[in-house]
């Protein structure tokens, strides 16, 4: 989630405010092209968004779950094939986190997921494809630096996964679900 992260820069508080900002304005700059580009009032902005009472259902839930698994045994997976080679497989999302503060990691699990689906998947894919929405969003995590580009990898995995959940479900539930459980799980990982 750190765009702003650079290997080189110490990392402060202000970048970390920065990255928060910056995630805010996801939904924001999606909230504002509804009202003043298309005129559409709250209920028309959740109901394009996916997100309306007639979207929550324990089988949208589910699927976020299985989303959830699918990312979980891709990282597995990553893993053993790092443990068999002897190579080196890191994210390096734990040098991009360094020194930040304890609420930027609750903010990295909970807040960040929503703004990103939002944008990602909710605004994007009916306008520009689940691809190339995927492609954006992965580029996004380039700053992590990791091996191989895993991170980038991975994301865009995750990318075209729920951008396919979106649109045969029409609801961002199961993406929401599935990218909070997946950034809380690499935030218990690095508060371990």
């Amino acid at each position: 989630m750190s765009i702003f992260y650079s290997p080189t820069a110490s990392n402060n508080s202000l970048l970390f405010l920065g990255d928060a900002i910056l995630e805010l304005m996801f939904p924001l700059s999606v909230i504002i092209y509804f009202r003043l580009y298309k005129k559409a009032g709250r209920d028309a902005i959740i109901s394009n968004l996916g997100i309306g009472k007639k979207n929550l259902s324990l089988y949208f839930l589910a699927l976020g779950l299985v989303l959830f698994f699918i990312i979980t045994i891709i990282g597995i997976g990553i893993g053993l094939i790092s443990n068999i080679t002897g190579t080196s497989i890191s994210t390096n999302v734990s040098v991009a986190f360094a020194g930040a503060p304890l609420w930027f990691y609750i903010f990295a699990a909970l807040v960040a997921p929503v703004c990103e689906e939002i944008l990602f998947r909710g605004f994007m894919v009916p306008r520009i494809g689940i691809l190339a929405s995927a492609v954006i969003f992965g580029l996004l995590h380039f700053s992590y630096n990791s091996t191989f580009g895993i991170e980038i990898i991975a994301a865009m995995i995750f990318g075209i996964l729920a951008g396919y959940l979106f649109k045969k479900t029409g609801s961002l539930y199961p993406s929401i679900l599935a990218h909070i459980l997946v950034n809380t799980l690499a935030v218990v990982m690095l508060l371990k």
